[in-house]
């Protein structure tokens, strides 16, 4: 089991490099190669120079002395706590680290008092779908959306027991 915390100004590269590196594994031959080779990084640059306010949460996961994932949860998102980013290394997928970041980030937001948790997912990315599915998230309507200004056929996925979400993690 990898070991979760929350994210520190330290971890800022990491984090930054991390998903850059997820983005482009994960959206290549989705979104044009030029975005993802020259815009993707410059624009998570800007989104991780900083840790976001107060009404966030940013875990991180770590094996070995090496970041293997983090996710990002917006708490004060119109219909319930928003995952704006799950990002898990190349090296440790399918290791866990996704779903315990997740049972986590469910796990405080429970606590809280919050009741549901949501995404959305890009339509052709159909690791991060069947992921979301065997969490428990259900899918909503395909909607279009921009990331970056780019097109994107988007998906909502819903999570409505953030209890059952938490306990998740001791099924990795």
């Amino acid at each position: 089991m990898p070991a979760i915390r929350p994210a520190a100004a330290a971890d800022l590269p990491a984090i930054r490099d991390l998903q850059i590196a997820s983005w482009q594994r994960a959206y290549r031959g989705i979104l044009p190669d030029a975005f993802l080779a020259a815009e993707v990084p410059a624009l998570l640059a800007g989104r991780w120079a900083a840790l976001p306010g107060p009404h966030w949460i940013v875990g991180t996961a770590w094996r070995d002395g090496a970041l293997a994932g983090f996710v990002s949860v917006d708490r004060d998102r119109t219909g319930g706590a928003y995952v704006d980013n799950l990002h898990v290394a190349a090296a440790a997928q399918g290791r866990g680290v996704g779903r315990a970041l997740m049972a986590a980030a469910a796990g405080q937001l429970a606590r809280e008092g919050h009741r549901r948790l949501w995404l959305t997912v890009v339509r052709e990315n159909a690791q991060a779908r069947g992921f979301y599915r065997r969490l428990g998230g259900r899918e909503g309507p395909v909607a279009e959306e921009l990331l970056y200004g780019q097109p994107v056929a988007a998906i909502p996925v819903m999570w409505r027991d953030l209890g059952l979400l938490a306990r998740s993690r001791a099924a990795a």
